[in-house]
């Protein structure tokens, strides 16, 4: 009977040595186990790391080939509008020199890169449109039909001065150098000699009232609509009706110019489904 206790003591004694060496034998065959593990794993995870290394550049590339895009159109337009100034100026500069000849005071044109390139353009405009008139106190029916002119004789393009534009320069224009008075008029002859008795000899004419106020842009603009209402092709030779359009820009925006509109057309409609489509039986 005594024994027994110490037989216990020693199994369990036994059992713990043996879970100890267990536990050791483990403990030195992990990192073996590990290694096994990432080998197994191993191309799974080099997958997963490209899967993720695309799904990021893809996006990253699409955006940034997207903005470069964008930038070389935005500079493209930016150097066209600029040619466009810088052509406008010599041309616009001729006029003036026409202007200054018969005594009327020339319109400032600012040289190009000095100044938004469309407001070179719009003031060389309105130095050409002046200068085509032969009248140096245009009426507003006279600027009108000016302004439609040279419209016709300048392609319409973005960047080109609109008829809006254009009336509001010339107006601004006359506003602010009204041209110069002219030389007094000879002095009209004597009236007939009265009857005795009666009425005496005419008077001399007065002198001449001043001029009255320039055209004002909404003056102007309305006799440019005018002329275009009675003269339909003076702008649009080859059919069609002035308008103001909206177009695309190839940088993804917008714009609106001025264009000859020979039609419109609606939406595109959807085709009906071939279901929708009754056959006879």
């Amino acid at each position: 009977m005594a024994g027994e206790p110490t037989e216990r003591a020693h199994e369990a004694l036994g059992q713990v040595r043996d879970a100890v060496q267990e536990a050791v034998v483990q403990a030195e065959q992990a990192p073996e186990v590990a290694r096994r593990e990432v080998i197994r794993w191993w191309p799974r995870i080099v997958a997963a790391m490209a899967l993720v290394a695309v799904l990021v550049a893809v996006p990253t590339a699409l955006v940034v080939a997207n903005l470069n895009s964008r930038i070389g159109a935005n500079e493209a337009a930016v150097t066209a509008l600029r040619q466009q100034a810088e052509q406008a100026k010599p041309a616009g500069d001729q006029a003036n020199r026409e202007l200054t000849q018969r005594g009327q005071p020339p319109v400032p044109i600012p040289e190009p890169g000095t100044a938004p390139d469309t407001d070179v353009i719009v003031a060389a405009a309105t130095a050409r449109v002046l200068a085509s008139l032969p009248n140096p106190r245009p009426t507003a029916a006279e600027l009108g039909q000016a302004v439609a002119k040279y419209l016709a004789a300048n392609p319409i393009q973005p960047g080109q001065p609109s008829p809006t534009q254009l009336a509001a320069a010339i107006a601004g224009y006359l506003a602010t150098s009204p041209p110069p008075s002219g030389p007094a008029g000879p002095t009209g002859p004597s009236g007939r000699p009265g009857v005795d008795g009666k009425d005496g000899k005419d008077g001399r004419d007065g002198v001449d009232g001043q001029p009255g106020p320039p055209p004002t842009q909404e003056e102007i603009k309305a006799a440019f609509d005018a002329y275009l209402r009675d003269n339909p092709n003076a702008v649009c030779p080859l059919g069609g009706s002035l308008a103001q359009v909206t177009v695309l820009l190839a940088n993804g925006g917008s714009a609106d110019v001025w264009s000859c509109v020979v039609a419109t057309y609606g939406p595109p409609t959807t085709p009906p489904d071939d279901t929708d489509i009754p056959f006879p039986n």
